[in-house]
């Protein structure tokens, strides 16, 4: 993607979030902000190749993720992931809790799960609503699932498809003036990747004239 492209893409992004901020503002009874302040396309085989400092050791950790699958035409799958150690961190967050730091291994409860759930949910639903209304289509997508994903298993997941483009984006999430930085990693055919590319084309060129 050129610089232009990335710009218009995050733009566009950050308004699909900031949407979902709004929502679960209301929800929790907190102010919270969303932003997305870098986005990335990457080709499989450079998520496979491991440069991507910042992000190979999330994908390979533990991770929460909640997942959905999207589209007939337009197709793919986005997965939007926190990793293990801030999952607790978040929950404490987003319902008011104190926040104490665990030296054991981690472990899950229902209060976790339901939290990443509801904001996955949110912000997922978010994203598919502007993507779809950005292609001037109805995006048929799958009830969003939460899955834990043990140290490789989601790096395995995610690099064992054929689909050859990935849309990277880190989220800010900002509660109580504390940040806790989430991943939204968006799976295209490359047929749908041309697409988004071309709408995003499209809304350059009106900005020029």
């Amino acid at each position: 993607m050129t610089t232009t492209q990335e710009d218009i893409l995050k733009e566009l992004y950050n308004v699909f979030v900031g949407e979902a901020a709004n929502l679960l503002s209301e929800i929790l009874q907190k102010r919270i902000f969303l932003s997305v302040p870098e986005i990335t396309l990457l080709g499989l085989q450079e998520l496979k190749s491991g440069k991507q400092e910042e992000l190979t050791p999330v994908i390979n950790g533990t991770v929460l993720s909640t997942s959905l699958k999207f589209g007939n035409v337009f197709s793919g799958r986005a997965d939007f992931i926190f990793p293990a150690e801030q999952i607790k961190y978040l929950t404490a967050l987003c319902l008011g809790e104190e926040y104490t730091e665990e030296d054991e291994e981690l472990s899950f409860n229902d209060e976790d799960f339901d939290v990443v759930k509801e904001i996955g949910n949110i912000i997922l639903n978010s994203i598919m609503g502007g993507m779809g209304s950005l292609l001037e289509m109805k995006l048929e997508y799958d009830v969003p699932q939460v899955i834990l994903h043990n140290e490789g298993e989601f790096y395995k997941t995610l690099t064992s498809s054929g689909d050859s483009n990935v849309l990277l984006l880190y989220v800010s999430f900002d509660v109580d003036n504390s940040k806790v930085l989430g991943i939204i990693l968006i799976k295209f055919s490359l047929e749908s990747i041309e697409f988004l590319i071309q709408k995003v084309d499209e809304i350059s060129r009106d900005l020029d004239e």
